[in-house]
């Protein structure tokens, strides 16, 4: 089992336990790799070494300051034991979020997306879905209008579930770069998008996905320093 837990070299972490390890998103990594794309990737640069490089039965990735919640143990992390016992039974771990406008000031992913700045991006990624993926633009524009989402690209699952996501979400991910170009506009781009399609694609796949509690650890993290 391996859970990568991303970060920068600007960020702190949690002590890592023998089913994690510090993936640092802007450090040289041997083998496959997508550093250079990191400042629009973010968290999916330690999604694609995972993909590319691990041999590991369970696979998952977490961030330096969020983590899955033991579901016996109030605010301690899921250990190895509590993963491969709620895997029995379903095809993957993620967490959610859920906009309400009272809270958030947005009611929907795609409310977000409009109404704080990347909105070009979005609807030029849904061109490309659309033009390209067999209408998988509109699929996604309706799963985004609801409340929830697969929040933060998190997820613990087996590696052969991972492996089929990845070779079916980078490839549209690198048509959009191909289409709008990666510049110092539009950073994170590519991580803000995948977020809010996980969760499209796991309903798609028809997954078992046990819904975990995120643990969020605001204290450990520096002014100004983002994963």
């Amino acid at each position: 089992m391996s859970i990568y837990v991303v970060g920068s070299s600007k960020n702190l972490f949690l002590e890592c336990d023998d089913i994690r390890e510090k993936f640092i998103v802007d450090a040289p990594h041997e083998g496959a790799n997508i550093d250079i794309l990191n400042p629009w990737y973010c968290e999916l640069t330690g999604l694609y070494y995972l993909w590319k490089n691990s041999t590991a039965k369970y696979v998952g990735l977490e961030h330096y300051r969020r983590f899955f919640a033991s579901p016996k143990k109030n605010k301690q992390r899921m250990n190895k034991e509590e993963v491969e016992e709620i895997l029995k039974d379903h095809d993957i771990i993620t967490c959610r979020f859920r906009h309400h406008p009272r809270v958030t000031g947005f009611k929907s992913g795609y409310d977000w997306f409009q109404k704080a700045g990347p909105a070009d991006e979005f609807n030029a990624f849904i061109g490309i879905m659309n033009s390209k993926f067999n209408g998988l633009g509109d699929k996604f524009v309706s799963y985004t209008q609801e409340r929830e989402l697969v929040q933060c690209n998190m997820f613990i699952a087996t590696k052969p579930v991972i492996d089929e996501y990845c070779e079916w979400l980078f490839p549209k991910l690198a048509a959009f770069d191909k289409y709008r170009g990666l510049s110092d506009s539009n950073r994170r781009i590519d991580g803000y998008l995948a977020e809010h399609i996980f969760g499209y694609w796991i309903r798609s796949k028809g997954l078992r996905n046990y819904v975990a509690t995120k643990v969020e650890m605001h204290f450990l993290a520096r002014a100004g320093s983002r994963v």
